[in-house]
C-alpha cells in the first residue's frame, strides 16, 4: 500500500467528519444529558434540572460492567491435543485483558471494561485500538486502548475497516513528553492544544501533529510510518443496536439517517427530559413565589418603594396616607398539569427504566409483575452486553 502524505490523512479524516456530522452532533447532545448540564427556564425564573438521565445511565453501565464473563473456545472434545492449544489460548487471552487493565490503570484511566460500558451506553458506539506493541527497550506489552467514538474516523472497503484514525488535542508539552517534537508554530490554537492524529491503515502506523489552522496549515510528524504487523487495520469499532445505516438517493439521505446508528441510553428518551425540567421548574418556581409572594404597592405618584424586606422577621414598613402594600396572591398551574406529568413520567419509564429498578415500589407486586420487570430490563441491557461480546471478539481476533 503506497505511503500516504500527512495532508492526505487529515482530508480523509476531514471528508469522513463531513458525512457523519449529524451522529457526533447527536453524540455531543446526549453527553451533554449525562453530565446534567443545568436546565434554563429563563433569567429571573427558577431552573430544575432532574438526575434521572445520569443514574439511568450509571444503572444501565454498572449492570454492563458487573456482568460475567467468560473465555471459552469451542471444541467437540475428541482430541486432547487440541483441547490443550484451546485451553491455553483461552488463558493467554484472559491474560492478554489483565495486562492492558493494568496498563490503563497505570495510565490512570479506568479499566477496560468500565470504558466500553461508558462509551456504549453514552455514545452507542465502541471503538478502540488492539495491538501487541514493542517499548524502545525491545519489551513487548498489550496495548488495548478504547477509543472515544466521537472522536474516531474510518474508512470501509469491500471486506472492512480499510484505515481509521483517532483525533485527540495534547498540548505543547505533552505533544513533547510523548513524541518528542518540538511545537514551535505560531497559531491560535498553540494556547488550547494541537491535534494529534493516531493513524492505522492495514500496513501502516504513523503520528502527525497539526495545528488546525486552515489559512496556513503546519504539519509535523510525530511517528514515522512504519509497519504495526497486525496484517489488518488493528481498530474495532462498531454500533450498539440493530439499526443499520438506512441509504437514500442522495447524500442529504445518509446525513440525515447516519445520525440513528449506535444506540445510546438516552435514544427514546432525549426529548422528554427537557419537557420534565420545564414542567419542574415551573412547580419550583411556584413554590420559591408561594414564599415570597410578589407585592403591590400603591402610593399617589406610584413611586413607592420598600427600602426593607417585609418577609423578615420583625420588618415594618412606614406608609403615608393613600398608600398600600399588599401581596398579589399566589398562581397555580393548570388543572391538567398533573395528568400531563404522569403521561410524560410514563413515557419516560417505558424508554428507560422502571422506577421499581430503583427500589421504589408504590404498592405490592406479585412475582409475575416482577418477572415482567425483569425483561423490559434485560431488552434494555442485552444490546449492550451483545455489543462488548462483539468488542472482545475483535479485540481477540486482532491480536491472536
Amino acid at each position: 500500500m503506497p505511503r500516504r502524505k500527512p495532508e492526505d490523512i487529515i482530508a480523509l479524516v476531514e471528508g469522513h467528519y463531513d458525512s457523519t456530522e449529524p451522529l457526533r452532533d447527536r453524540m455531543e447532545e446526549e453527553h451533554a444529558l449525562y453530565r446534567l448540564t443545568p436546565y434554563d427556564a429563563g433569567e429571573g425564573y427558577q431552573s430544575y434540572t432532574s438526575n434521572e438521565p445520569r443514574t439511568y445511565a450509571d444503572k444501565v453501565m454498572g449492570w454492563v460492567s458487573g456482568a460475567d464473563m467468560t473465555v471459552r473456545i469451542p471444541h467437540d472434545g475428541a482430541d486432547a491435543e487440541l483441547r490443550e492449544k484451546n485451553d491455553q489460548k483461552e488463558r493467554f487471552l484472559i491474560g492478554i485483558l489483565r495486562a492492558a487493565d493494568e496498563r490503563l490503570c497505570s495510565l490512570m484511566q479506568p479499566i477496560l471494561r468500565d470504558q466500553l460500558a461508558w462509551y456504549t451506553a453514552i455514545r452507542g458506539w465502541y471503538a478502540g485500538r488492539a495491538l501487541l506493541a514493542k517499548r524502545e527497550d525491545g519489551s513487548t506489552y498489550v496495548d488495548i486502548t478504547p477509543w472515544d467514538p466521537l472522536h474516531t474516523y474510518l474508512g470501509m472497503g469491500p471486506d472492512g475497516l480499510e484505515w481509521a484514525c483517532y483525533k485527540m488535542v495534547k498540548t505543547k508539552d505533552q505533544i513533547s513528553a510523548q513524541y518528542n517534537v518540538k511545537v514551535d508554530w505560531d497559531s491560535t490554537r498553540v494556547a488550547e492544544g494541537s491535534f494529534v492524529y493516531d493513524f492505522y491503515d492495514k500496513d501502516m502506523n504513523t503520528i502527525i501533529v497539526h495545528n488546525g489552522d486552515k489559512d496556513r496549515p503546519t504539519f509535523k510528524v510525530a511517528k514515522k510510518q512504519v509497519r504495526h504487523g497486525a496484517g489488518r487495520v488493528p481498530v474495532f469499532i462498531g454500533p450498539v443496536g440493530a439499526n443499520p445505516l438506512i441509504v437514500g438517493l442522495t447524500s442529504a439521505d445518509i446525513q440525515d439517517t447516519i445520525a440513528d446508528m449506535g444506540e445510546s441510553v438516552f435514544r427514546s428518551t432525549k426529548d422528554l427530559y427537557p419537557k420534565h425540567n420545564l414542567m419542574m421548574s415551573t412547580l419550583l418556581e411556584l413554590t420559591a413565589r408561594s414564599r415570597r409572594q410578589g407585592l403591590k404597592v400603591t402610593s399617589r405618584d406610584g413611586s413607592k418603594t420598600l427600602d426593607e424586606d417585609p418577609y423578615l422577621e420583625g420588618s415594618e414598613v412606614s406608609l403615608a396616607q393613600g398608600e398600600n402594600v399588599e401581596p398579589l396572591g399566589l398562581l397555580e398551574v393548570a388543572k391538567e398539569t398533573g395528568a400531563f406529568m404522569n403521561l410524560v413520567a410514563g413515557e419516560l419509564q417505558r424508554g428507560s427504566l422502571p422506577h421499581s429498578v430503583y427500589g421504589e415500589l408504590p404498592f405490592q407486586l406479585s412475582g409475575y409483575a416482577i418477572n415482567t420487570l425483569r425483561q423490559g430490563v434485560d431488552t434494555i441491557v442485552g444490546k449492550y452486553l451483545r455489543a462488548i461480546e462483539k468488542a472482545y471478539q475483535m479485540m481477540f481476533s486482532i491480536i491472536s
